[in-house]
């Protein structure tokens, strides 16, 4: 991996973002199924469990095997370092058209972009990069607007949102509310345990999406984010991310990594 990725390793880390683990799995299903895992009006399924910290400087094999699925392929992935399993993982495809035409994409590149409110605070949502925030500030706590990234971005698509967008949208969201909602300190260290998704493929990005947080406390170190993917306009439900984080703080952090 390259840790000189701007989206990725947007800032110095002493460990492999959970998102780079998240990214490589999609990359993986789009080359075992391109046309299904980018076809309009399909559904992308996920879940993921984060068994331990990914390492810095040693490589990472993922494999990947067919599960059984009602409709639709679907495979089970390991993403293993040094013989140790770092991350596992299910997905499944189902539904959907054709791959959204070239002369689509082209219109819904002329489409609004990253329109869809101010920002988050870089600080909060830990992104030192103004293109990698892809969260609005919530217009209440409650609702954060989905950005699209920008051409040429590592999670960008061709028209459409990508799952990996989405997912990052998510994931950010659930860090700025672990400050403003629960409470944890500035330099708290939010450690990603699992990732529940349901999600469209194909969706324009002309469709502006908000994320809706179904309200729940935190419960101890621990913290469960479920977030519906909504249509601005129509109030329509695209989709829905569940997230499962453990918070530490700066102290704590540091006396587990200095333990592994």
């Amino acid at each position: 991996m390259d840790e000189r990725d701007r989206c990725f390793f947007d800032h110095p880390l002493d460990h492999v973002p959970g998102m780079v683990l998240v990214a490589a799995i999609l990359d993986e299903v789009r080359a075992l199924a391109p046309r299904r895992a980018g076809a309009a009006d399909g559904r992308m399924r996920l879940s993921l469990t984060f068994d331990r910290m990914c390492e810095l400087g040693r490589p990472v094999w993922l494999h990947s095997e067919p599960a059984p699925a009602d409709d639709g392929p679907a495979w089970r992935l390991l993403a293993v370092q040094d013989g140790t399993t770092v991350c596992r993982a299910s997905v499944a495809l189902d539904g959907g058209g054709p791959v959204v035409p070239a002369e689509a994409v082209r219109a819904l590149l002329a489409g609004p972009g990253r329109e869809g409110g101010a920002p988050a605070d870089q600080a909060l949502v830990h992104r030192h990069l103004p293109e990698n925030v892809l969260v609005g500030g919530p217009a209440r706590v409650e609702r954060a607007a989905v950005l699209v990234p920008p051409p040429g971005h590592r999670l960008a698509g061709t028209g459409a949102h990508t799952p990996a967008a989405l997912i990052e949208s998510a994931r950010q969201l659930a860090t700025l509310l672990g400050h403003t909602a629960h409470g944890r300190d500035a330099d708290a260290q939010m450690l990603w345990l699992s990732l529940e998704a349901d999600l469209p493929t194909g969706l324009p990005t002309t469709v502006l999406l908000e994320l809706w947080w179904e309200f729940a406390p935190a419960r101890g170190l621990r913290s469960v984010f479920r977030f519906a993917v909504v249509d601005v306009e129509s109030g329509e439900r695209h989709g829905r991310l569940e997230i499962g984080v453990q918070t530490l703080s700066r102290a704590g952090y540091l006396k587990r990594r200095a333990a592994r």
